[in-house]
């Protein structure tokens, strides 16, 4: 994508408008990321990821910048230059407000470098991703990715951004180890690291797992984050871009739904892809048909939060409530707040959804923000440029009467429940 480069710094743009937001007295209680917060699975990627959450300064560069000096732009124009950005709302650095807690769900992309194929270990310890078809000579197009190889087939450098043509020769690439690999476990480590809340942001134990996990970060309302990236088997050069979910974790959330019916909570699903992509094919334990029906049997489940298809996507679920949003690298560049209400004497249960974009500014302005006229360039070569297409179509289940597709990116709406509870 050729506005790729600009990643990190549209990423800060969005964590800048949730403090606006936040900051302006429409409290935010906790953020959700549904999970790809790398491309590809590198110990860089998600450095930078955890770095702008805390607001410690991002060098995008990982290897030496090839333009000629005359040519570049200015700091605050250029995606390359480091910068520092604001890091989400921490009471006593951003204000008095209190701190927004943030959450997180593991994506394809977090999980399988291009976010599709599996990375194992080398006969000589390194991680790396066979790909498809392993025998052929690997002359004009690689027969594994390994990030940390000295020669790459096309160049991928601010002097010339790529993408590279279909057949390359090997080139030489400047080494850098930052780039390597990780496996999941390291993933839920990083977690842990962070000056940001709530420590591990939603996983519990960062030596032994699991990747899911149940939080309740406001009293009466429940968070359950999933994993759907657990295929039953890896194979080497197969491409794992779609959902599964293991029989444990279906067990987990079948106790988890239990207990919070018993105490009376409302609940939120997240996962990184929506129910459409769970696939048997993978071994998965549920099916889009089947999780649907498993949370049609709890009333007091509200939203199913999702991503991996990069597009605003709200369908009613009978009971519930489907959101996917979009991506913040590709258009629109956006995320989505989510407001729940409950009346205490009738229990119905009100849903309130709107976007908000990086470069939104009616709301007053929380310090300076000088990368705003790149994030400006940025959504300006994400609207004219090509981008790869990110998933091949997939077919929707037939919608009822009693499951409309409803607005994507502004709605309401009021789901019935059982039993009054809180407001």
């Amino acid at each position: 994508r050729p506005h790729e480069a600009y990643a990190t710094q549209i990423l800060d743009g969005i964590i800048r408008s949730v403090n606006r937001i936040h900051a302006s007295g429409q409290t935010i209680d906790f953020l959700v990321h549904t999970g790809d917060v790398c491309d590809n699975s590198q110990e860089n990627e998600l450095a930078w990821f955890l770095d702008v959450m805390d607001g410690r300064p991002v060098d995008p560069l990982t290897g030496p910048d090839d333009r000629d000096a005359s040519t570049r732009p200015t700091t605050t124009l250029d995606p390359h230059a480091e910068f520092t950005p604001q890091g989400l709302y921490q009471t006593g650095i951003h204000g008095d407000t209190a701190s927004i807690p943030w959450y997180v769900v593991i994506g394809n992309h977090d999980r399988f470098a291009i976010g599709v194929f599996p990375i194992v270990c080398n006969f000589w310890g390194n991680l790396t991703a066979p790909l498809p078809l392993p025998r052929r000579t690997g002359v004009v197009l690689p027969v594994v990715l390994d990030p940390l190889a000295l020669f790459a087939h096309g160049n991928v450098t601010p002097a010339d951004p790529g993408p590279p043509s279909f057949f390359e020769l090997p080139r030489f690439v400047w080494p850098n180890p930052d780039r390597a690999y990780f496996e999941p476990p390291e993933f839920i480590q990083a977690m842990f690291s962070t000056s940001s809340e709530p420590a591990g942001h939603g996983f519990t134990n960062p030596d032994t797992g699991p990747s899911w996990y149940s939080v309740s970060p406001v009293p009466g309302l429940r968070l359950i984050g999933l994993d759907t990236c657990q295929p039953a088997w890896i194979i080497e050069g197969l491409v794992y871009s779609e959902g599964a979910i293991s029989a444990e974790q279906v067990a987990f959330l079948r106790d988890e739904l239990d207990a919070a019916a018993q105490r009376d909570e409302l609940v939120v699903i997240a996962s990184h892809h929506p129910s459409g992509a769970l696939w048997e094919g993978y071994g998965s334990a549920l099916t889009g048909s089947t999780l649907r029906t498993l949370l049609n049997e709890y009333p007091n489940v509200v939203l199913h939060l999702a991503g991996h298809d990069h597009r605003n996507h709200v369908v009613d679920r009978q009971t519930y409530l489907e959101i996917e949003t979009c991506s913040t690298i590709d258009l629109p560049q956006q995320g989505r707040i989510v407001e729940i209400w409950q009346h205490e004497t009738t229990g119905d249960v009100l849903i309130e959804y709107e976007m908000f974009s990086h470069l939104d500014d009616d709301l007053p302005a929380l310090g300076d923000d000088p990368l705003r006229q790149l994030r400006e360039e940025a959504h300006s070569i994400a609207s004219t440029g090509k981008s790869f297409p990110q998933h091949p179509k997939r077919v929707e289940p037939p919608l009822t009467e009693n499951a409309p597709r409803l607005p994507d990116e502004t709605g309401r709406y009021v789901l019935k429940s059982t039993q009054p509870g809180r407001s």
